[in-house]
């Protein structure tokens, strides 16, 4: 065999590969033909390659003998080692748009005349997209469809070149929709812009330096350096990272010292900034700094509407204790010393905070808020809102109004329905990221009252940034705290073992002994994890037929984790339960299951994943399939799902949104709270004293450790993982 370089007019696919991969053939400018096979690294995407394109192919090429109807004939096979699709050029347009098929009605003479009419510069008319000097020659709908398969062409060559770079293909998808035609000069000029498209350092600096001939100290590689740095503290929740940190993190991506120093020397670029000891990624310091600004603005008073409720000189204690008093006497109950001053303090100002641990009746402080203003102030509007879809439901069955999650507000109210001095309260805002916060405040407009809901013990935000943790004590914004645990009864110790883990100190556990009452700790190997949660729950009462005893696990999968449990569970529980029909477009009439690919069945326990509010549900909706029901097509209501005593009836397409829910993680369980919680233990990275916290405040009456008694304690003794984020905001308020 010898091997060739050559360029080729595809005249037909033969193969495409299942997984990538095709075999195509096609002819040199001198006629000759060949088929070319290239193999899935290659060609990745098997539905790239299309006749009349033009590819260069290089490797290897063998005659083989074939037979074709009885008769022998020889071919010329090249095993391509390289191949790269060719942007048209010269009369090879013609070609081009003779044969592809995604241009319909423009044959051979009509594809000459417009090559004779404008030569070389069609290529640039195309690229253009001038359809009005097109138009002289060929219909503009002829000439739309030249420019959109020349387009689409482009965009296949670049991303068949990123695909051999070894940059994968969604990758590759959002480097294309950044930058476009010009994707490909992009890359070449500095290889290290795909590092801010998520591409692994690793590929990238390979690619730089083999591909490309970047040297090490090349100052486009010393800058990603400390960018990719950067971005890598970000998915840890870092906002920015102090120069010792963010030293150590640049001598992983580069290795030498001597490296190290001179990327920290190339100081400021238009990607990240140095503030005193730390560097910040541009945006992240503009977003930060943003939220900074608009809450001094809210504070201060952004108009005269929003400098109170009240008219400047009407302001007195006394509306405000006559308001509080109607409420009380509507009730029939006092409020306590520390919710009366929380409720004064949101009603005077623009924007506040109430802190407090769970059950310490924050939404007792929310419904004595909302009627003392409507008392005073009766065209007040308020929104409540919370960023789950469980946290928002439970938000609005406890005050017994509506409630949305975050991103439906952000989707659904629009600035101009929210007048002046409109109250926005935000609940468990410890699990808002900066990023969020700073996307609710910029839809909010000047006017808007701010009411900030939460417990800094609890879990952080699964996002960047701090927004809580950092307003919590902060002198730049008016707040209280109420400390007094209301929701468990002091008998269960439930409050008691809850307020040593917040400080960061070992509780006492109470024995276990069957169905009681307080927190206990039962300890077990991690591989006898699984069936020691199915013995307690037992114990507990637990029948897999409602929520009464319920698992909190803190990791979603290993032993103890949600997929291990809702497993064994859906096994042990549901072994000859009814099966629950779905339509599938494909196989007609299938069993129902989950994305997970677990199967569905009458008596299940269910959570719903997602918001649809067509059917009124939010993501974390705890349920129970009670029936099943006939299916004959994709628009049939496959089964009855009882949510909380709301049945709803559920169609195929809606059962993707369902997962077991005999475990659920213990974020998915913010907000809400349990007769009785079992919390599997074992040694994780994620397992902090947030978790463990936020846990055990889930129970009412009970609540069982299980696992390992030193992974919890160390969790509890060490400092929350929200501490050690590095953030800007406290420093930016001052």
């Amino acid at each position: 065999m010898t091997d060739i370089s050559v360029e080729l007019t595809i005249n037909s696919i033969i193969s495409r590969g299942k997984i990538g991969g095709v075999i195509m053939a096609g002819s040199s400018p001198d006629g000759f033909r060949y088929v070319v096979q290239c193999d899935w690294q290659l060609v990745p995407d098997a539905s790239l390659p299309s006749k009349g394109q033009r590819w260069l192919v290089n490797g290897p090429v063998e005659v083989r003998k074939i037979f074709v109807n009885g008769f022998s004939r020889h071919e010329h096979q090249i095993n391509a080692e390289k191949a790269e699709l060719l942007r048209p050029s010269g009369e090879n347009i013609i070609a081009w748009i003779t044969e592809n098929p995604q241009i319909r009605g423009v044959g051979q003479v009509k594809a000459r005349k417009l090559y004779d009419r404008f030569g070389p510069e069609l290529l640039n008319l195309i690229e253009q997209k001038d359809i009005a000097e097109l138009s002289t020659i060929v219909t503009e709908e002829a000439a739309q469809l030249i420019c959109h398969a020349f387009q689409q062409h482009n965009v296949g060559e670049v991303l068949l070149w990123l695909d051999q770079m070894g940059i994968k293909r969604p990758i590759g998808q959002k480097v294309i929709s950044c930058y476009g035609d010009t994707a490909r000069v992009k890359v070449k000029s500095n290889p290290y812009l795909l590092i801010s498209f998520e591409a692994k350092w690793k590929i990238v600096d390979g690619i730089a330096i083999t591909r490309f001939g970047i040297s090490e100290n090349d100052p486009r590689r010393l800058e990603a350096a400390v960018e990719e740095a950067l971005y890598r503290g970000l998915q840890n929740g870092h906002t920015c990272l102090p120069e010792n940190n963010l030293r150590q993190a640049v001598k992983r991506l580069l290795l030498k010292n001597d490296l190290v120093d001179l990327a920290l020397e190339q100081g400021e670029s238009t990607q990240y900034r140095k503030i005193l000891d730390r560097y910040q990624p541009i945006g992240t310091y503009l977003i930060e700094h943003t939220v900074a600004q608009r809450l001094h603005q809210i504070v201060e008073g952004e108009s005269e509407q929003q400098a109170s409720i009240f008219k400047a000189d009407s302001i007195n204690q006394k509306d405000i204790d006559a308001a509080i008093e109607q409420y009380e006497q509507s009730q029939g109950f006092e409020l306590s010393l520390e919710q009366r001053q929380a409720v004064e303090c949101s009603v005077a100002a623009k924007a506040s905070l109430i802190l407090g641990g769970a059950g310490t009746g924050k939404t007792t402080v929310l419904k004595a808020l909302y009627e003392s203003i409507e008392t005073i102030s009766p065209a007040t509007a308020i929104y409540q809102v919370a960023l789950a879809g469980r946290a928002a439901q439970r938000m609005s069955e406890a005050t017994g109004r509506d409630s949305m999650t975050i991103a439906a507000f952000l989707h659904s109210v629009e600035e101009t329905m929210l007048g002046e001095g409109t109250l926005i309260v935000v609940d468990e805002v410890s699990m808002v990221d900066v990023i969020l916060f700073y996307r609710l405040l910029a839809h909010i407009p000047p006017g808007t009252r701010l009411v900030l809901v939460g417990d800094p013990s609890q879990l952080p935000p699964i996002g960047p940034g701090l927004v809580l943790h950092a307003l919590e004590g902060h002198p730049a914004i008016p707040q209280t705290e109420l400390k007094v645990v209301k929701r468990q009864s002091k008998a269960s110790g439930i409050p008691v073992v809850a307020a040593s883990v917040r400080a960061h100190q070992l509780p006492e556990f109470a024995p276990f002994d069957g169905i009681g009452n307080g927190v206990s700790m039962v300890e077990c190997r991690e591989s006898a994890l699984n069936t020691t949660v199915q013995s307690l729950y037992r114990q507990l009462g637990g029948t897999g037929s409602d929520y009464n005893v319920q698992i909190l696990s803190t990791t979603r999968t290993g032993n103890g984790g949600v997929q291990h449990i809702n497993q064994l569970f859906r096994d042990h529980l549901q072994l000859n339960a009814e099966p629950v029909y779905a339509h599938s477009q494909e196989f007609g009439r299938v069993q129902g299951m989950t994305l997970a690919r677990m199967l569905l069945s009458v008596g299940d326990l269910v959570m719903f994943t997602k918001n649809d509010y067509t059917i009124d549900l939010r993501n974390g909706s705890l349920a129970r399939i009670v029936s099943a029901l006939p299916v004959n097509n994709e628009q049939s209501d496959c089964c009855v799902v009882d949510f909380e005593g709301v049945e709803i009836a559920l169609k195929s397409h809606q059962l993707e949104a369902l997962t077991h829910s005999y475990s659920i993680t213990v974020h998915k369980s913010q907000g809400s709270q349990f007769t009785r919680v079992i919390v599997p233990i074992r040694e994780s990275r994620i397992l902090d004293q947030t978790l463990v916290y936020t846990a055990i405040t889930r129970g009412v009456d009970q609540v069982v450790l299980v696992g390992d008694r030193k992974a919890a304690e160390a969790a509890i003794l060490a400092p929350a993982s929200a501490a050690g984020r590095n953030v800007t905001l406290p420093e930016l308020l001052y």
